[in-house]
């Protein structure tokens, strides 16, 4: 893979070239040098964005009602009644 840089009205576009076609590349650094955030989660598309968006609110979704399960039965536990009582 080669990328190209090409300055298009003032501004670096960086293309990455593979076999017969092109693509546009979004680096995850500013020209000034700090990191593009946007660029680095995302690859620079809102689509993109959205779908990270949705799987890390399922993640988190998912980490919350497992720990609200082991709560439940960890005070169902607790509440039980021990087998040895019964003689």
């Amino acid at each position: 893979m080669k990328i190209h840089k090409i300055t298009i009205d003032s501004k670096d576009v960086f293309i990455s070239q593979r076999e017969d076609n092109f693509k546009v590349v979004k680096p995850f650094r500013n020209e000034d040098g700090s990191i593009n955030w946007f660029n680095l989660l995302t690859g620079g598309s809102w689509t993109n964005l959205i779908i990270v968006g949705i799987i890390i609110a399922v993640v988190l979704g998912t980490l919350s009602e497992y720990t609200s399960n082991i709560k439940i039965l960890q005070e169902q536990l607790a509440n039980c009644i021990p087998i040895s009582t019964f003689g």
